[in-house]
Formats: structure tokens, sequence, C-alpha cells
């Protein structure tokens, strides 16, 4: 049998998950991906709440949600970690490389006249000596090659 809560009761527990719902964690910099202004629903780490058409402010992690899909409002642009942060799990090393490689997955898809535009990422090894000549690949001679064009 269930324990039949009061009004009162109701409200506090909507309360505490208002409260747990729009907390987040940590310093981010986002930027707002629509043309137009963007009302928050709680203001960021300066103080407003309207952020201009591509605007950058600093927010917490819950504004990590509207990176993407489906909302796909706010860009993430970095994460700020403070120098004097005792969590940190990543060395200097591994920070780096990490934020020198970028996916080739996060580039968005480019399409020109001749077709779409392959993202190709070369690995530059430190052991290679700067006298070979690099060599450029070619994914695709022809962008439409295989492809049969019906006229209805």
């Amino acid at each position: 049998m269930r324990k039949k809560i009061s009004r009162a009761d109701k409200k506090i527990n909507q309360k505490n998950k208002f409260i747990r719902d729009m907390s987040g964690s940590g310093v981010f910099v986002y930027e707002n991906n629509t043309d137009a202004d963007l009302n928050l629903p709680k203001p960021t780490s300066t103080g407003t709440r309207t952020i201009g058409p591509r605007k950058r402010f600093q927010g917490d992690s819950y504004y990590l949600t509207w990176v993407g899909s489906p909302m796909n409002l706010l860009r993430f642009i970095e994460e700020i970690v403070p120098k004097d942060n005792p969590l940190k799990t990543l060395n200097e090393s591994e920070t780096n490389k990490m934020s020198d490689n970028k996916l080739i997955l996060d580039q968005p898809e480019t399409v020109t006249s001749q077709g779409q535009v392959e993202h190709v990422v070369v690995n530059e090894s430190p052991d290679q000596d700067s006298s070979e000549k690099k060599t450029e690949i070619l994914l695709n001679e022809s962008p439409i090659e295989g492809l049969e064009i019906i006229l209805g």
C-alpha cells in the first residue's frame, strides 16, 4: 500500500528536484549555435541570461545537454580547468596530444561543386626525416563514380 504524500511534501520534493536538475559542475566555454538570441533558464558564470547569436559564454555542465542532437542550440568550445586543480587525471603531454588531434568525425560535411570533400588525417611521427617526400592520398578520384542518374 502506498503512503499518501501531502501537498506540502510534494512541493518540497518538486523544489529539490528542480535544484538537482539545474545544478552543474565545472566551467566550460560554449557558443550559441543559432542565428538568434538565446534565453537561458539560469544565469551564466557572468550573470547574463541572454546570449547573442554566435556569441560565447562560460557555464557549468548543465548546458552540456544543449550541445549536439536533438537540441543543437550550443556548441562546446573547451573546458576550463583551474591550474591548481588536484583532481586532474591527465598529465600535460596527454592533454596537449588530445587537443592537437581533432577527430575527423567532428568535422562538418563539406560539399563543393566537385562533390563531397573527404577529410584525411596525416599522422606525423617525430622520428620521420624531413627530407622524405610526403605524398597526398586521394580517397576518391571521381565523387560520383558508380552513381546512376535516372531521369523520370
